[in-house]
This record gives structure tokens, C-alpha cells and sequence, in this order.
């Protein structure tokens, strides 16, 4: 059996955009997407859905002969074996039978089934539960729109303004929604922005170099960008070289490294969420309260941190 596939179709993700216009982002509304196409899905699986029209029995049994029929229930669960004869007839080949419109109250679920069977997604899918090829930042880091983090965070830092008003965004869509997985690609996203306003209060810190060559700069930008993606031990080292002081507390760093290992293995019951971490395959519960409180803690600590550095250096 033929089962969906992203890669053959033209899918255009949605662009979810918070305070200050920083981008969440990519999400997919699959619903709208199986309305819009909707006859180039039953085509593409070769489904013929004979709406509004008078059937021989003989055609009425090809229909009923097509796979997601004969392996599943929806000829019975939507009274498909129970349509109208419209045609009487003593010569059973001459017998006509009419097939439902596509108006009529049940059609919907019966397209719905079908395209269920075929695995086409339902619902909205947001950044971090679509195909990397579907992903906002995946795109940008592949395709080479941003060069190196170095460069990134140099043309375009994450100022904490910005960052405490999405934070304030993000912590309402989580509170906000009752999709499981929403939640838990939401509280992802939060420690990407505060790994982010990191990011830029050590790119920040170094200086630009004006009097060196090309050549020199590539290389130190080089091994910039590589503290900056790489482990938090060499991030962390980074910052206390350039600022003296150690890194703000960053509570939440192993349910991050949980979550962008295999999001579905955490799960949520109310307001908290739990996790095995990668450390010691133990599981650990956080209240999604603390979450935020220890990102804004950390935030104004770092901010705090910055701004002494700046009276040192006047």
C-alpha cells in the first residue's frame, strides 16, 4: 500500500511570527492542506469517489473493490452498503444505484477516512514536529543563508528587550494551547531564544578587528563559530574568558538536549512536563512555571552581567 509522502507534493509552510517579529518558526495547517487538495490526493492514490452519481451494480462493486475500502471500514461505518436503489430491475445487471453528493452531511468524514488510511497528516504541525525539509531554521542553516553564528549574531543580535517580550509570547501560547505537542515544541523554542541571547551577548563582547587580513579574520571567525555551536562547556568557557564571570545558571539545559533529541519521549500531564535525561537515563519532572521563571532569572542576570562590564570598561 501506497502511503503518503511530503517530498511529492508542493508544501508551503506557514511562517509563525511572535513580538518584535522574531520568527518562531515554520508550521503546516494539514487540514486546509487536505481541503485545498483535496481531488489531487484522491487522484494521486488513483481513489474514485463517484459523488452524485447513478451506478450499475457492476460499477458499484469496482468501487467497493478499491483497496482503502477493502481494508478498512468505511463502507459500513458511513452506510455505503446501504445506498438507494433508484432503478428496480428483474435483471440484476440493469439494477442502478445512487451514490451520495458531495454535499451531503457525512462526506467530509468519509474523505477524512480515506485520506487517514493513506496517512496524509491532520491538524497543525509546528517547526520542530515537521520533516527538516519543512523547518524554518533547518532551510536557512542549509541553504547557507547564514554564513557562520558568529557573522549571524553580529549583523542580527537578539537585544533583551526583544527577548522579554517573546518569552512572554511564547509562555502564553503554552498556557494558551492544549496541543501536547505544541507545548512541548513551544518550551523547545524558549531555550533556542535563551540560547540565542547568549549567543549574542558573546559575539557582543568581541572586538571587530579592522587591522588584520582577510585571511586572519576567516580563521578567527572560524573558531568563534565553532565555541558558539559547539557543547555548553565550550560556550560557557567562551564567555567567561571574554566577560570574567561565569555563565548565568541554565537550569533547563538537559531537557533541551531531551527535546531536541527525541521530542515524542517527553510527555505532559497539566502543567508539567517529564523527561529522561540523556545524562543518566533518569526521569525528571519541571513545572512549566520554573521553566520561565529560570529563563527570565537568567536573562536578567545576564543582562546585569553586561551592564557592569560596560561601567568597567568606561
Amino acid at each position: 500500500m501506497s502511503k503518503f509522502n511530503y517530498e511529492d507534493w508542493d508544501i508551503e509552510p506557514e511562517l509563525e511570527i511572535g513580538n518584535d517579529d522574531f520568527v518562531f518558526g515554520n508550521y503546516v495547517d494539514w487540514d486546509r492542506f487536505r481541503q485545498d487538495e483535496e481531488e489531487n490526493l484522491l487522484s494521486y492514490f488513483d481513489i474514485k469517489l463517484p459523488w452524485g452519481e447513478e451506478l450499475y451494480l457492476s460499477e458499484y462493486f469496482e468501487f467497493l473493490r478499491q483497496e482503502v475500502f477493502q481494508n478498512t471500514s468505511i463502507v459500513e461505518d458511513w452506510d455505503l452498503d446501504k445506498l438507494e436503489i433508484t432503478t428496480q430491475s428483474n435483471i440484476i445487471s440493469e439494477m442502478v444505484i445512487q451514490f451520495p453528493t458531495r454535499k451531503e452531511s457525512n462526506s467530509d468524514e468519509i474523505i477524512s477516512a480515506v485520506f487517514d488510511y493513506f496517512e496524509i497528516p491532520s491538524g497543525t504541525e509546528y517547526e520542530y514536529e515537521l520533516p527538516e525539509k519543512l523547518q524554518y531554521w533547518h532551510n536557512m542553516l542549509e541553504n547557507d543563508y547564514l554564513e557562520s553564528e558568529y557573522e549571524n549574531y553580529r549583523k542580527y543580535p537578539l537585544k533583551f528587550g526583544t527577548y522579554k517580550k517573546t518569552m512572554s509570547d511564547i509562555e502564553l501560547k503554552v498556557s494558551n494551547t492544549s496541543d501536547i505537542m505544541a507545548k512541548k515544541s513551544l518550551i523547545l523554542s524558549s531555550f533556542i531564544i535563551s540560547e540565542s541571547l547568549l549567543k549574542s551577548a558573546i559575539v557582543s563582547k568581541i572586538p571587530k578587528e579592522t587591522a588584520i587580513s582577510n585571511f586572519s579574520k576567516e580563521i578567527l571567525s572560524t573558531e568563534i563559530d565553532s565555541r558558539l555551536r559547539g557543547n555548553v562547556g565550550k560556550r560557557n568557557g567562551l564567555f567567561k574568558q571574554l566577560f570574567n564571570e561565569k555563565v548565568p545558571k541554565q537550569a533547563w539545559v538537559n531537557l533541551r538536549n531531551s527535546l531536541a533529541h527525541d521530542i515524542e519521549s517527553a510527555t505532559v500531564q497539566g502543567n508539567e512536563i517529564s523527561y529522561i535525561s540523556l545524562i543518566d537515563d533518569n526521569e525528571y519532572t519541571v513545572n512549566f512555571d520554573n521553566l520561565f521563571k529560570q529563563q527570565m532569572d537568567f536573562y536578567r542576570e545576564l543582562q546585569q552581567i553586561m551592564e557592569n562590564d560596560d561601567e568597567s570598561t568606561k
